[in-house]
Formats: structure tokens, sequence, C-alpha cells
């Protein structure tokens, strides 16, 4: 599994929706391998957006990632005015790296 990591920029004096997750899930394809959404809001007009996916690799979850941020920030009326800032992937350590 890979954890990636999506700041998004939101219009002045507006927040996430509270339905953000549920409105990447809408959006996501079989291709995307998503297995879950976290969204973290913050004082500031960004928000973070974890994605976790099942892609075979790091830079192909990071590209499916980003292509459905972009996919649900221009389809959805409630995202009109945000913006994908930056999106990065980075490896979720487990019990396969052996690490004891």
């Amino acid at each position: 599994m890979h954890l990636v990591h999506a700041r998004l920029r939101t219009p002045l004096g507006r927040s996430a929706p509270p339905e953000l997750a549920n409105l990447l899930r809408t959006h996501a394809e079989d291709l995307d391998a998503l297995e879950h959404v976290s969204v973290h809001p913050s004082r500031s007009n960004e928000v973070t957006v974890g994605v976790f996916s099942l892609s075979r690799t790091l830079l192909e979850a990071e590209g499916r990632a980003a292509a459905l941020l972009r996919r649900t920030v221009q389809a959805e009326p409630a995202l009109a005015g945000f913006a994908v800032l930056s999106v990065g992937a980075a490896l979720i350590p487990g019990p396969w790296w052996g690490l004891d």
C-alpha cells in the first residue's frame, strides 16, 4: 500500500466541504486502486488529502492520486475555485520490510 499526500488550495474564505472524502471516492475508478481517503483541513486556505492506494508502484500511486484529485476538482461544483497544489507519495513501513 502507498500513501499519497496532496495539498489543495481553497478559495479565500472557504474551507473544504465536509463531504470531500466521499466526493473523491465517488470519482474514483478501478484503475485508481483507491483503498482509503482522509481529509485534514487547516486554518489557512489549504487542505491536505491523504490517499491510500493499492497501486503496484509508488510512482503509479502518485500519478493515479493526482489524476483522481484533478478529476474531482474539475467535476464537482462544490469544489469550484479549488486547485491541486502538490501531490507526493511516501512509502508506508510495514512488517514486509524486515526491520524488526
